[in-house]
């Protein structure tokens, strides 16, 4: 008896908070006056579990992104999170059109649940040879539950698939492949060192 009141406590102390629905704003502000066409390609979100991840400095980007990298191709990550979400490690996900010029915004509205509460998104700055902005892992919630508004500045990175050092560098694939990290390049540097390339807001409307 006392044993099945514990558990029955346990169960009640456990947070169960309603799904929710976040208005998410990407903001870039990217100018390249060299450049004919700087643009940012189609991006892609999702939410997930902690047991997906998405890219991190120094792990090995997967096919997937390294596509959305180097040409803006999202297939074959959706195929990936197809699988994820076979699994139960990925959610809700979107795919918006992308940006015309390296200044605008990405607007789209993404659920996230009490498993699924990580959210992620990447989309390529073009041209580049593998270099791309995006989040990995967003947490949505506070200990009190789900958070109202966040704010997190947004950087560019290498996906490490191609070895070109400049925008429009030749495809030159990575052999074998380097781990993800920060683009360390002067477009994105200033004297006090990088600069974030722009900033993501999580709005909570229901």
């Amino acid at each position: 008896m006392v044993r099945a009141l514990i558990l029955c406590f346990c169960v009640l102390a456990t947070p169960l908070w309603a799904d929710a629905t976040y208005r998410v704003t990407v903001s870039f502000d990217w100018q390249q006056p060299e450049l004919e066409d700087p643009h940012w390609s189609r991006l892609i979100a999702f939410a997930h579990t902690p047991r997906y991840n998405l890219f991190a400095d120094g792990q090995t980007a997967s096919s997937g992104l390294g596509l959305v990298a180097t040409n803006g191709r999202v297939t074959v990550l959706q195929a990936e999170l197809d699988e994820g979400q076979r699994r139960g490690r990925v959610g809700a996900r979107k795919v918006v059109p992308g940006l015309e010029t390296g200044r605008g915004q990405f607007v789209l509205e993404l659920e996230v649940s009490q498993e699924h509460y990580l959210v992620s998104f990447a989309t390529m700055l073009a041209p580049s040879p593998d270099w791309f902005s995006g989040a990995a892992g967003v947490d949505l919630r506070d200990a009190e539950g789900w958070v109202d508004e966040l704010t997190r500045p947004l950087w560019v990175w290498d996906a490490g698939v191609d070895s070109g050092a400049a925008f429009v560098s030749s495809n030159a694939p990575t052999q074998p492949r380097e781990s993800v990290r920060l683009l360390v390049h002067g477009a994105f540097l200033t004297e006090t060192g990088m600069t974030p390339i722009g900033h993501v807001r999580f709005e909570r409307l229901r």
